[in-house]
This record gives C-alpha cells, sequence and structure tokens, in this order.
C-alpha cells in the first residue's frame, strides 16, 4: 500500500469502490494520509484538487460504509466475513452484525414463543394417520389415548370432527 497518497492513487480507489461490489484494499491509515495530503496541497493553493479529492474521498467512505452494512446482514445470517476492511471499519461490521444477530434471535425468539403459546393439548378419541400441520410440520400417527401438542387450527379441527378431545394445560 502507499506511504504516500497522490490524486491517480485516490481517483484509484474511488473507481474500484465505485465499480466493485467487495471492498477495495486500502492503507489502515488512508484517511490520515489522504488528510495530510489535503493539507499539503492546502499550502500549495491547489484548491481545485482539494474539491476534487473530498468529493472522492467522501464517496469512497458512504460506499464502503454501505458495503459494510450489507455485509453485515449476509454475516449475520452465514458467518460471511468481508476482505479489505480497515481496523476501524472491522469494529463497525463487529457491532453491526452483533446488533443484527441479536435483533433476529430476539424477533425470531419472540415469534416463536407466540407461535408455541397459539399449540393447544389434546388427547386422542380414535386413531388418527399422520398429517402435514398448518405449521407445514409433520404430526402423528396417533393411537387412541395419545396426547399431542398441535397447531390451534389442527387441534379445533380434530376436536370438531369428534377425532380428540381439549385436555386442560
Amino acid at each position: 500500500m502507499a506511504d504516500v497518497i497522490t490524486f491517480r492513487y485516490i481517483r484509484e480507489i474511488h473507481l474500484e469502490e465505485k465499480n466493485s461490489q467487495k471492498l477495495a484494499k486500502i492503507p489502515d491509515n488512508f484517511y490520515e494520509l489522504v488528510k495530510d495530503y489535503i493539507e499539503k496541497k492546502e499550502q500549495e493553493g491547489n484548491l481545485s484538487e482539494i474539491k476534487n479529492v473530498k468529493i472522492m474521498v467522501e464517496e469512497i467512505f458512504n460506499r464502503r460504509e454501505r458495503k459494510i452494512i450489507n455485509f453485515a446482514i449476509i454475516s449475520a445470517r452465514t458467518g460471511f466475513v468481508p476482505e479489505n476492511m480497515t481496523e476501524e471499519e472491522k469494529l463497525f461490521f463487529e457491532k453491526l452484525v452483533e446488533v443484527i444477530k441479536n435483533r433476529r434471535s430476539s424477533l425470531l425468539e419472540k415469534l416463536t414463543q407466540d407461535k408455541k403459546s397459539e399449540d393447544n393439548l389434546v388427547i386422542f378419541k380414535e386413531d388418527v394417520p399422520s398429517f402435514i400441520g398448518a405449521d407445514g410440520e409433520e404430526y402423528g400417527p396417533f393411537s387412541k389415548g395419545d396426547i399431542a401438542k398441535l397447531p390451534k387450527e389442527n387441534a379445533e379441527l380434530l376436536v370438531k370432527q369428534g377425532y380428540a378431545e381439549w385436555l386442560e394445560k
């Protein structure tokens, strides 16, 4: 990686970030080096180059941030970790993944608990072959006297048709 930043180098990074779904490889101190470069150009009085560099660096930052956020969502589901993050970006990524995973598990756990609270206990009055429940899961086969916890829709139907009766919890 470059220890000295040039306009051309910044432009190459800008184009790579713009044209690739991956993160471009930049040094950990990229933004620090750019700051030094801008300060040097300010001393030289090169205002138009400074303006262009600031625009490109802001676009680089924004694109990288958006990519890291998207990668964090993917990582929370799959464990995928992208390459070419700076140390600061890695910390940002890890915090995002943690927040996303916590939110996902909390929400999914809540949905699962809500679903389970809708399950009902029945005792079978007759033999019943296996069937696919309202939740897409397979249940049975059941013999007379078996007790089962079923989705509400299935339990109600079996009770209504006389195959089972409610078992008090």
